[in-house]
C-alpha cells in the first residue's frame, strides 16, 4: 500500500449524484416510514429472517430502529470516505497519470454499493413493518441472491476494471 499516492479532485457526473442522492433521499424514506408506523407497529415483530425467508427471530418493536441507524452510519462513513479516494487501497500502482480515473472507478463503486445497500435497507425495512401487519413475515426467494449480487457485482467490477488499460 502506498500512503503516497497523489491527491486528485475527482468531478461528479450525473450519475454520481443520481446515486448519491438517490440512496440519501432513500435514507430520509426510510427513516420517515419507520417514524410513521413505529406506534402502528405490535409489541414483537420479526426481527430474523432464516435462508428461506421465514421470520426465525422475534423481537421488541424498537428494533426497528437498528436498520435507520446503522443504514444512516453506513451512509456517513462512505460519504467521508469518498472524500479521500487516495487513501484508498488499488491493485494497481497509482501515478500521476493514472489517479484520476482510478480514483473515479473507486468512488463511482463506493456510491453504486451505497445505493444498493440503501435499496436492500429499504425493502428489509418494509418487509419488516409489513411482516408485523400481516402476521406472515417473509421474505422473498431470491432475496438472498440480490443481496449478494448487489455486493459482489459491482466489486468484481471494479477489480476488473481497475486492471484495464482504459483505467491505467
Amino acid at each position: 500500500m502506498n500512503k503516497e499516492q497523489p491527491v486528485v479532485k475527482i468531478k461528479k457526473e450525473p450519475i454520481d449524484y443520481f446515486l448519491e442522492y438517490g440512496a440519501l433521499i432513500l435514507l430520509v424514506a426510510i427513516w420517515g416510514f419507520t417514524i410513521y408506523h413505529f406506534n402502528k407497529l405490535p409489541d414483537i415483530i420479526a426481527t430474523h429472517f432464516d435462508f428461506n425467508g421465514n421470520p426465525d427471530g422475534f423481537g421488541s418493536k424498537y428494533t426497528i430502529w437498528l436498520l435507520p441507524v446503522i443504514l444512516t452510519l453506513v451512509y456517513m462513513l462512505i460519504y467521508v470516505l469518498n472524500r479521500y479516494p487516495h487513501k484508498f487501497n488499488y491493485l494497481t500502482k497509482i501515478t500521476e497519470q493514472n489517479a484520476y480515473k482510478q480514483y473515479k472507478l473507486a468512488s463511482r463503486m463506493m456510491r453504486i454499493l451505497l445505493f444498493n445497500i440503501t435499496i436492500l435497507f429499504a425493502f428489509i425495512t418494509f418487509k419488516e413493518i409489513d411482516g408485523a401487519y400481516t402476521k406472515s413475515s417473509t421474505l422473498e426467494w431470491w432475496f438472498i441472491p440480490l443481496l449478494l449480487g448487489s455486493m459482489i457485482i459491482p466489486t468484481f467490477y471494479m477489480i476488473i476494471a481497475s486492471g484495464s488499460k482504459k483505467y491505467r
